[in-house]
């Protein structure tokens, strides 16, 4: 058997659920503009610490001219020739260690940029996501209703 419902029962309970609507929307809209946005720069700041260390340019740039892999000779005892020897080897250890340092910093300052575009385009998407969303809600709701007149009840 069917209980009947009436018209004031019907007003009411959508009355409740509209009610928490808004009441969820304002939460929404108060932490997506608030607490949201330092979440959102915490994680790009964590970011560019990773690839900043991962790349290790400070530390790179520091010890640009360093020896590749510490590798080095020591002159020795036997004169001239072991002297310019030794030189020589080390000078084109450097030479290796600075190329090497360069290119690994030049990757990593590739990633820094394409991290702050990223970042740049994530800004701007979490600006307007509640807009859109909005709008995409309510033609939404549109295309909904005019399905719905199509039939006849």
């Amino acid at each position: 058997m069917k209980k009947k419902l009436y018209t004031s029962q019907i007003a009411y309970a959508g009355y409740n659920i509209g009610m928490g609507f808004v009441q969820v929307l304002g939460y929404y809209i108060l932490w997506h503009y608030t607490k949201a946005w330092s979440d959102l720069f915490r994680t790009i700041g964590n970011y560019f610490w990773f690839i900043s260390n991962f790349f290790s340019i400070n530390l790179l740039l520091r010890t640009l001219f360093s020896p590749w892999r510490r590798l080095s000779v020591s002159g020795g005892r036997g004169g001239e020739e072991s002297f310019f020897g030794a030189l020589i080897i080390n000078t084109i250890m450097r030479f290796v260690g600075f190329f090497a340092r360069i290119i690994i910093i030049v990757f990593g300052v590739i990633a820094l940029i394409i991290t702050v575009v990223l970042s740049l385009l994530a800004i701007l998407i979490w600006l307007l996501l509640p807009v859109v969303a909005f709008f995409l809600f309510f033609a939404g709701g549109g295309y909904i209703i005019e399905g719905v007149s199509k039939f006849d009840f």
